[in-house]
């Protein structure tokens, strides 16, 4: 083997080493990233949470959120349900 063919692959191998430590970097910035924006998003969760306070329902937060509930809490009952089903007490009489 000569020096121009040992100069060579001298050469050749850091090109390499280059490329592959090229490709580490990315892959690292890329992980970095997003434990990065996973970590900021959980920051900005805790921050409103705590803006908001623990305090009342999570629906009062919102005025959809308390149309929603308002209207399942005092719905009509159906037509299809006799009127004397919801207007008699129930009776708890023995069968004996």
């Amino acid at each position: 083997m000569s020096n121009a063919d040992l100069l060579s692959e001298a050469i050749g191998t850091i090109i390499r080493l280059g490329w592959a430590f090229a490709a580490w970097i990315a892959v690292l910035a890329a992980i970095t990233t997003l434990l990065l924006l996973a970590v900021t998003a959980g920051i900005a969760w805790i921050v409103r949470v705590l803006w908001r306070g623990f305090g009342g329902p999570s629906w009062a937060r919102s005025t959809l959120r308390a149309r929603i509930y308002a209207r399942a809490r005092t719905r009509r009952p159906s037509r299809r349900s006799a009127p004397w089903v919801r207007t008699q007490p129930i009776a708890y009489d023995e069968a004996a």
